[in-house]
């Protein structure tokens, strides 16, 4: 945890790190689970979610109902597993964080399906904001270091 020109408390930090955790936490397991109706509770209502990178289907979504309903569209058929790691966080503000999570998932579509099941390693590159004294998901990334396709 790192402070930078934030005037945030050594106490704000660890209970906005908990959040931040916790928030992080319900996003995995709200798509593991295909809670769809409360994934949009864990981003900010202009969220941009950019999961573009090589293999992966999901185009850049702008605004937090289109990055549920691409995720329910193209997930709720799949068996998935998200998993993330000791976070790194840097705030930037009392209101804002810029948060690095080491990330693996597992997404495996049934058969015939025409999207490819996968095995994946990497960062989420996020910035999460405090809106109302919770923090949401304003902007998500995902660098891949591996990615293993399955038929």
């Amino acid at each position: 945890m790192s402070q930078s020109t934030s005037t945030i408390t050594g106490l704000e930090q660890l209970l906005a790190l908990e959040n931040i955790r916790n928030t992080k936490a319900r996003y995995c397991r709200y798509i593991d689970t295909k809670q769809w109706d409360t994934l949009g509770d864990v981003f900010a209502p202009d969220a941009v979610a950019d999961f573009s990178t090589e293999g992966n289907p999901i185009p850049v979504l702008t605004g937090r109902d289109t990055i549920v309903q691409v995720f329910r569209d193209l997930v709720d058929v799949a068996v998935t597993v998200h998993h993330v790691h000791s976070a790194e966080v840097e705030f930037v503000s009392e209101n804002e964080a810029k948060v690095i999570s080491p990330m693996e998932d597992w997404v495996t579509f049934p058969e015939g399906n025409e999207n490819k099941s996968f095995h994946g390693f990497g960062h989420y590159h996020e910035t999460f904001v405090k809106i109302d004294g919770q923090w949401y998901i304003k902007h998500t990334s995902l660098k891949r270091l591996r990615l293993d396709l399955f038929e």
